[in-house]
């Protein structure tokens, strides 16, 4: 399997730094250790330093393009490839090939960097130079900046996956220096240059913005380097704020203490975490509240960012070691905590290790704060059920042990029963029940069971040594139930969440790359109502629905009433949600297909630019074809025209009748010929458009033929027809259905001319659609058979295309290659079909198939846009 090659680019902040010298002295390294390296395109803009980094190096040629008139330098692609050489320098990434309009698909021009992908496809490493400007994503800022809005972008994923990228950097005062010693433009130029885009200002954001581009680059790649090697020492390789937030008023001062403290130094990043505990219960307005503080976090250019676990300080560290943190911001503790040894701060301060600290006091009073309010996870039914153990079971217990009639000698024993209501309350319900039971089992046992009973008060004190041990047990026992119960709880919701996934994973799996599917099984897996997926369009300044569950698709609105849930993946992606609040823990799932979702959009985006390369490489060669056919066919013909016209006007030659009739008569059919090709042109841009009327009548088969032999008088001589009394009319167009045999004919005078040329007809059965209903048809198929050469079976289907004369079989091949194109459409806009097969013996035949003509069949005509005329005959497609 054969490698790709790898990309490199020179990425500069302005012209004129030196990118194209960097990447030209890099060649002549490579060249000079015996690496094959090739100038695929250099653009050396005049400047006499560059073209002398060009002596040395094998240059491609390039092909000349010419656009409106004027001519220009394109890189040769084919020619590269067949250079077959390691190493190919390209100048300028961004450039936008000259010559390709925007189509009215709105395909995206071709830029160069399809180019240079080509040639990574084919295994060629490739050297090229941009500048910063170029990148679709600081378009806007580099607007604002300089006032002059760049045209040709590249997106950002483009040099992103170069595999290396080296900054050519100049100051901006030594830059200034070169441009005004017309170093890099002219003099008027320069002068003017300086004057606005060369400001100092100017050069040193551009400069700026090249510099925070290539560091989050570089972090990308130290990343994927400390991932391949396993390294997890803290490398802190550029300023990024960590802010930790608890659910309370604070909460929004810290974010914004957070958001000034990376606000004073360009590049810094700002990441707000929440912790929440994996057992977690909280009051119902707990997630609207974070909610909220995660939109002021996006508001303010941080990163919101969701964890769960029950060790605040390993968590939080941990995750700062991650995301490689230099700074790390937590609020002030309040309360006793501090002061006994259990304080969060101090531990977070004694792990942080290169991290610093900041700890933010709290100015808002205390009172004001928005408790999280603690409320078990356990439902209300269980908490009902955990209670009524709690006061009956002990109750009961009492009962059945006083109806035992048991001495004070069995009072251990009496005590360890009353664990039995603590333990099924502690299960049912939590600790509260279970401790409650405990109270009560205890009042219960000493009323009761010790002397002396009926009162509260213990005379031996080995009773009293007995409940307090008790008490000590039960409380130990309700405490580790609860704390199993708890466990066991989040067990099954880790459970549940491991179906849920499993079931969206066997979704990806079974749905491919079905976006709209994969959203629908979002939508049924969490119960929602209705979800939508926006992404944010950086054009139109707002967000786009691109995949929605609603009935009435991406026209429906976002009803008032539906309450909605946000999920942000990156920047640009977000998932509308209505149905029931989300917890953290389905947030984090969602979230986790929003990165598929993501996957899915790009590959779109990359297949979509894949095709719309196609789709003009395709054009490029249609148009060449056409560019070829119509020099010829317009040179020829005008040559001669010229000539004859010169020769009867030459004033020192005298020209007998005969020789002035024979240049007239050149003059003639050439003139014929010209009006030929124009027509053929004219006829090709209607076939898009049926610029005219399709009549829908009663056609006789026998009358198109005698039209044809009318129209081609040398060709009816080599014509037989063998038309079948069954099948000699048929419904369609004259008009058309004449321009079609016509073409064939003449298709079969030029390539077949010994042949003779038979039409006939048979009866054949095709199939009727209309909007309810598909039935068969009785139809009509028009063979056209000749005995030449034939068409070889893998240009069967290919005849039909545009501008395919097939030269490479015949000699014979001239012309714009319209002729069967134009039978094809014709054929479509009458409701029939045309296709070519082999003739039994050698040569090919042609199949006209069209409704049969019924008795009481009228005229109609079909409503098209245009003009009422009937095309000129048109030049033919070869076919042999």
């Amino acid at each position: 399997m054969q490698h790709r090659g790898k990309l490199k680019v020179y990425l500069g902040f302005a012209p004129g730094v030196g990118k194209t010298c960097a990447m030209l002295d890099e060649g002549h390294d490579l060249y000079g250790r015996g690496h094959k390296v090739v100038v695929g395109l250099v653009e050396h803009h005049g400047r006499a330093h560059t073209k002398s980094l060009l002596e040395g190096l094998p240059v491609i040629n390039t092909r000349e393009v010419m656009y409106r008139g004027n001519p220009y330098r394109e890189l040769d692609v084919d020619a590269i490839i067949a250079a077959e050489p390691e190493y190919a320098l390209i100048d300028e990434l961004a450039h936008t090939v000259v010559g390709q309009e925007e189509s009215k698909d709105f395909l995206p021009q071709r830029k160069r960097w399809h180019d240079v992908y080509q040639l990574l496809d084919m295994g060629i490493d490739v050297i090229s130079t941009m500048n910063i400007q170029h990148l679709e994503s600081l378009n806007d800022v580099v607007a604002a900046i300089t006032g002059v809005r760049q045209l040709e972008t590249i997106p950002d994923k483009v040099l992103r996956d170069a595999d290396e990228i080296e900054l050519v950097d100049l100051s901006p005062d030594a830059l200034r220096i070169r441009l005004s010693r017309g170093e890099i433009y002219r003099k008027e130029q320069a002068e003017l240059a300086l004057r606005k885009y060369f400001r100092p200002g100017n050069l040193t954001a551009l400069r700026e913005l090249a510099l925070l581009w290539l560091a989050d680059k570089v972090e990308e790649v130290l990343d994927q380097y400390r991932e391949e090697q396993n390294i997890e020492d803290h490398w802190m390789t550029r300023e990024r704020v960590v802010v930790a937030v608890r659910d309370g008023a604070n909460a929004e001062a810290m974010i914004r203490r957070g958001a000034r403290m990376t606000g004073r130094v360009a590049g810094r990043e700002m990441i707000v975490v929440h912790i929440t505990a994996e057992d977690d219960g909280l009051d119902r307005g707990y997630l609207t509240r974070l909610r909220k503080l995660q939109d002021l976090t996006e508001s303010l250019g941080g990163q919101w960012r969701t964890l769960v676990g029950d060790s605040v300080p390993e968590i939080l560290l941990e995750f700062s070691r991650t995301v490689n943190a230099s700074q790390l911001v937590i609020g002030s503790e309040r309360g006793i905590r501090r002061y006994v040894g259990l304080s969060i701060t101090q531990r977070i301060i004694d792990q942080a290790g290169p991290i610093d600290v900041h700890i933010i006091s709290s100015s808002t009073p205390q009172k004001t704060q928005h408790r999280r309010t603690f409320r078990s996870q356990f439902s209300r039914p269980r908490h009902i059920t955990g209670w009524a153990l709690a006061f009956f079971g002990p109750v009961l217990l009492t009962l059945l042990l006083w109806n035992l009639d048991t001495g004070p000698e069995f009072l251990g024993v009496l005590l360890l029963a009353y664990l039995i209501p603590v333990v099924f309350a502690a299960m049912a319900a939590g600790l509260l029940p279970a401790l409650a039971a405990v109270m009560l089992g205890s009042l219960l046992a000493n009323w009761y069971f010790i002397d002396p009973v009926f009162t509260m008060s213990i005379t031996n004190p080995a009773s009293m040594v007995q409940i307090v041990i008790f008490c000590v047990i039960a409380a130990a026992v309700a405490t580790v139930v609860e704390h199993s119960e708890r466990r066991r709880e989040a067990a099954d919701r880790s459970l549940n969440q491991a179906v849920v996934m499993s079931e969206l994973a066997h979704g990806v799996i079974h749905d491919g790359d079905n976006l709209a599917h994969l959203v629908h099984a979002l939508a049924d897996t969490f119960s929602m109502e209705r979800v939508d997926v926006q992404r944010y369009s950086s054009e139109r300044k707002n967000w786009l629905t691109i995949v929605t569950t609603a009935e009435q698709g991406l026209c429906e609105p976002w009803p008032a009433q539906l309450p909605m849930s946000k999920v942000t993946s990156g920047d640009d992606l977000r998932l509308l949600l209505s149905g029931h609040e989300l917890t953290a823990a389905e947030t984090a799932m969602i979230a986790a297909h929003g990165s598929r979702i993501r996957a899915l959009l790009d590959n779109e985006e990359i297949v979509a630019m894949r095709r719309a390369t196609a789709a003009m490489e395709a054009g490029h060669r249609v148009g060449s074809a056409v560019l070829t056919a119509v020099s010829h066919d317009l040179r020829t013909p005008l040559a001669s025209i010229k000539a004859a016209v010169s020769s009867m006007t030459m004033d020192d030659v005298e020209l007998d009748e005969d020789s002035r009739r024979i240049l007239l008569e050149t003059i003639e059919s050439s003139a014929d010929r010209l009006e030929v090709v124009i027509g053929n042109l004219l006829d090709a841009s209607r076939l898009d458009s049926y610029s005219r009327r399709v009549e829908s009548r009663k056609v006789s088969v026998n009358d198109v033929v005698d039209a044809v032999c009318a129209e081609l008088p040398e060709a009816a001589a080599h014509l037989t027809r063998d038309i079948d009394p069954e099948a000699h009319s048929v419904k369609g167009d004259p008009g058309f259905i004449q321009r079609i045999i016509s073409n064939i004919v003449m298709n079969a005078r030029q390539y077949a001319p010994e042949s003779q040329l038979t039409i006939r007809t048979r009866l054949s059965t095709g199939s009727s659609s209309s909007s309810s209903y598909t039935s068969e048809v009785e139809t009509v198929d028009i063979v056209m058979i000749d005995h030449g050469k034939g068409i070889p079976e893998d240009k069967l289907k290919d005849v039909f295309q545009p501008f395919q004369r097939l030269g490479d079989y015949s000699t014979h091949s001239q012309g714009l290659g319209l002729g069967l194109a134009a039978a094809a459409r014709f054929a479509d806009a009458m409701g029939g079909t045309i296709h070519a097969e082999h003739t039994p013996g050698g040569g090919a035949t042609f199949v006209l198939t069209l409704p049969k003509a019924s008795v009481e069949h009228k005229e109609q005509e079909v409503p098209t846009e245009g003009e009422d005329e009937i095309p000129a005959p048109i030049e033919q497609n070869t076919h042999g």
